[in-house]
């Protein structure tokens, strides 16, 4: 029997990891993979003139990938070291007059959006719940699905891709945790208790399946997404011609576009309009302390609800100051996708809890 000091230290390594992996998907404000290649006098010239370069490029990409490529070319030409928070060197070589490496920048949140909201352009905050992609994988010459089992070329590629930018992704590693909750065959049959677990286990309760097979007649990758009802998708199904380029690089290509289409659907239902900030009362219908708790937690996914206040509050309902940005039907739409119904009754607004008092 393990001792109490073995699973103490079991127990903080495993909220360390949990902890870690929540810090490094919510991190929309750092820009990975900046290719940097100076010459310059001197080593250490080099690499001070590539970390400045490295700092104008990720702040460049930093503000599109808030704003909207319509609004891009009113980006403010700010000077972006004013921003940066720090560099890290994720691989580099040198002599003794070439600095080439590739490196991730990190800016400071607080700096960046005031500095778009002084533009007056509108931007996405980053997604507050991360979703758990459920990475399942056909083989060419086999009908036996893969999610868990090694090598899962698929489960690689999403690995490989990072935690994405405003939609911060979780790719569980496959651990014993993970198969014990979730099987392949429940991932594709879309077990909503299953899926849900997996979910709670990451603090979210969007888990999207990301199915992969190899078509051989086509020389195709064939994508299918479903998950949990709900769950934002970046499309039903779509197909990767593998070509020349070779399976595993497709298998990459795949992963990446869909990540960036999941930032591109959630950036356009979520831009904060600060030309129309609005104050909505509204009256909550409650069934005791739970359905509070739960709309608390349900409000706090809401980047559109910059805050909210308390008028009053009893067993039965709750009375609260809504401050919000962006037009009422967007406010209703993003309410909607945390599981909380807007809607204008008799002169007032009333949200309930989707599932909840009321419904």
């Amino acid at each position: 029997m393990a001792s109490r000091g073995t699973l103490r230290v079991a127990l903080v390594l495993a909220f360390l990891l949990l902890f870690s992996r929540a810090v490094s998907a919510a991190d929309a404000f750092a820009v990975h993979g900046i290719e940097v290649d100076v010459t310059a006098p001197s080593v250490a010239s080099a690499k001070e003139q590539a970390l400045a370069e490295a700092g104008r490029t990720g702040f460049r990409r930093l503000l599109e990938r808030l704003t909207m490529p319509a609004d891009h070319s009113r980006l403010p030409n700010a000077d972006a070291t004013q921003y940066v928070r720090d560099v890290a060197i994720e691989q580099e070589r040198s002599s003794s007059v070439r600095y080439i490496a590739s490196l991730t920048v990190r800016y400071n949140p607080v700096a960046v959006k005031k500095l778009l909201r002084d533009a007056n352009l509108k931007y996405a905050e980053p997604r507050p719940r991360p979703v758990v992609i459920v990475p399942v994988y056909r083989p060419l010459g086999t009908g036996r699905a893969l999610l868990w089992d090694d090598p899962n070329p698929w489960k690689a590629a999403w690995l490989a891709q990072g935690n994405g930018a405003l939609v911060p992704l979780v790719v569980p590693t496959g651990e014993i945790a993970d198969a014990q909750t979730l099987s392949v065959e429940k991932a594709l049959s879309g077990d909503a208790e299953s899926l849900s677990a997996l979910g709670a286990r990451f603090r979210t309760p969007d888990v999207l399946v990301m199915s992969a097979m190899v078509n051989g007649a086509a020389n195709t990758l064939e994508v299918t997404a479903t998950g949990m009802p709900g769950v934002m998708k970046p499309f039903d199904v779509k197909s990767y011609p593998i070509g020349e380029a070779g399976l595993e690089m497709v298998l990459r290509r795949a992963a990446a576009e869909t990540a960036q289409n999941l930032d591109d659907a959630y950036k356009q239902q979520n831009l904060l309009s600060f030309d129309r900030a609005a104050s909505m009362p509204v009256m909550a219908p409650l069934k005791g302390l739970d359905d509070w708790l739960a709309v608390r937690e349900r409000l706090g996914r809401v980047t559109l609800v910059r805050r909210w206040e308390i008028v009053s509050l009893s067993k039965e309902e709750a009375a609260l100051l809504l401050h919000t940005v962006g037009d009422p039907e967007q406010v209703k739409a993003t309410l909607a996708g945390a599981g909380l119904l807007l809607d204008w009754n008799n002169g007032f607004w009333v949200m309930r809890l989707k599932g909840g008092a009321g419904q």
